[in-house]
């Protein structure tokens, strides 16, 4: 499974930072479609406060978080 690397825009630092993954761009007010975060399989593991969280997408097409 491939994890996503997110980026703010607006910092040159990170945006020239190479990852493994797929690289998003965003801006501090910007929004993000969730088909651009998530694998094939729907899903996309976050790591935030030295915890692991699972963002995934249900089969009536609602987002979940769990740790």
């Amino acid at each position: 499974m491939s994890q996503g690397t997110l980026t703010r825009a607006h910092n040159p630092a990170l945006a020239s930072r190479r990852a493994a993954g797929r690289r998003i761009a965003i801006a501090d007010d910007s929004s993000v479609a969730s088909r651009a975060l998530l694998n094939q399989d729907g899903k996309l593991w976050i790591e935030h406060g030295g915890e692991r969280y699972l963002l995934r997408r249900t089969a009536n097409d609602r987002l979940i978080l769990t740790k």
